[in-house]
């Protein structure tokens, strides 16, 4: 009966210190993560970033006219399997499904097609681009790129291919830059939540440079 009143006692004594400690774990790791976000928008907006053509994922960019233009296909075998893999067999939440995504300024409209199906949609319906990352293991990662409509869900439209993760993003930010100047829309970023990499992302955004 001792011996159970004292656990019962070193329970009450030892619980409240465990709560403070998660408290402040927590609050350390918002605290290193906060701004993350901002920094890259900030990066991604007035840093030097390559060609949309460079870009490796789950379409190929075809045809790329600055501030006018953008086609996506899924023509490259590389691109064929990578959207195989990630629509199948890894996994990393919901999927871009289209074979082809062309972003045509001059008549202000976003077309979608698959297999046989062309969609169209006007410029207007949408309020920003999304970079999202999903970040597995070993600190490498993959971004979807997507389009935030002004009602209903992100519609992600391309996803990169896995890498480390500060080359993985630098190499995904030319094509949501691209369809930002076509579309005239922000650029919004959102890092994964479920890891951390000491340094990056940074939340000063002279730091990658």
């Amino acid at each position: 009966m001792t011996a159970f009143i004292s656990s019962s006692n070193l329970v009450d004594v030892v619980l409240p210190f465990a709560i403070i400690v998660v408290i402040i774990f927590i609050a350390v790791l918002w605290f290193l993560r906060e701004g993350r976000n901002e920094a890259l928008e900030n990066l991604l907006a007035h840093s030097e970033l390559g060609l949309p053509t460079t870009f490796r994922g789950s379409l190929a960019v075809e045809e790329h006219q600055p501030c006018s233009y953008l086609r996506l296909r899924k023509s490259t075998k590389s691109a064929r399997l990578l959207q195989f893999q990630y629509r199948w067999l890894v996994g990393v939440g919901r999927q871009a499904i289209f074979d082809e995504v062309t972003f045509d300024g001059a008549r202000r409209v976003v077309e979608f097609k698959r297999k046989n199906k062309l969609t169209e949609t006007a410029f207007s319906e949408f309020s920003a681009v999304r970079m999202r990352e999903i970040a597995g293991r070993g600190l490498v990662s993959l971004w979807h790129v997507e389009l935030m409509p002004l009602r209903g869900r992100a519609i992600p439209f391309v996803t990169s291919e896995r890498g480390e993760r500060k080359t993985s993003f630098e190499q995904t930010a030319p094509v949501a830059r691209a369809v930002s100047a076509i579309m005239v829309v922000p650029v919004q970023v959102f890092v994964a939540g479920n890891v951390w990499t000491p340094g990056w992302p940074p939340k000063n955004p002279s730091a990658s440079s």
